[in-house]
């Protein structure tokens, strides 16, 4: 190896090592309000979450109750269509009007959406609509969020609480239906409802 090239060996060395010198320095300074630390916070967030549900399996003694958290974890390691399975077979097990059909219903449709399948996301969800409408159009709302859909979401929150202040249909949700309905006006394009 001639002078001339360790130099230029030894300079793109030391420059490479500079360099990642800085993005280290960079990542430290700015942790925990980084892609990084993002990235680190939502993986542990999900290692927990699957250890939490392996014990919850492990621990129920019901057997749909333990269904459902099978499916669910099936869902989190990633196994979308076991999930699916799970979840439609407790739903059409339980059959309609209990909670176990409204919850796996719901987590059904979150799954159909996380396996790339939005239109039967969306219509798992209006296919609550007869039996349990606030929790339909709530669903329904948030699926056309993350959409990027503001006017249908603000409309069907907007007619959720209509009826929920007839009927109580939202429940415990009520409060996160106003929240995200709130968040929507002020940070939506102006409109008709957005001006009430």
């Amino acid at each position: 190896m001639t002078p001339r090239i360790r130099r230029w060996a030894y300079l793109c060395g030391l420059g490479a090592t500079i360099g990642l010198g800085v993005i280290a320095v960079v990542i430290l300074v700015t942790w925990p309000n980084n892609a990084v630390a993002d990235h680190v916070l939502i993986w542990r967030a999900q290692r927990e979450l699957v250890r939490g549900l392996e014990r919850r399996v492990a621990a129920e003694a019901d057997p749909e109750t333990r269904a459902y958290y099978q499916a669910w974890l099936a869902e989190e390691r990633g196994d979308l269509p076991g999930a699916i399975r799970g979840f439609q077979a407790l739903r059409d097990a339980a059959g309609p009007g209990t909670v176990l059909y409204l919850e796996s219903s719901l987590r059904l449709g979150l799954v159909y959406g996380k396996n790339h399948d939005p239109g039967r996301e969306l219509a798992t969800y209006q296919g609550l609509m007869a039996r349990y409408p606030g929790a339909s159009r709530l669903s329904q709302a948030t699926f056309h969020l993350r959409q990027g859909e503001q006017a249908p979401a603000r409309r069907l929150l907007e007619d959720a609480l209509a009826q929920d202040a007839e009927d109580g249909s939202l429940g415990q949700h009520r409060k996160l239906a106003r929240v995200i309905l709130n968040g929507i006006r002020h940070d939506g394009p102006a409109g008709p409802a957005a001006s009430r």
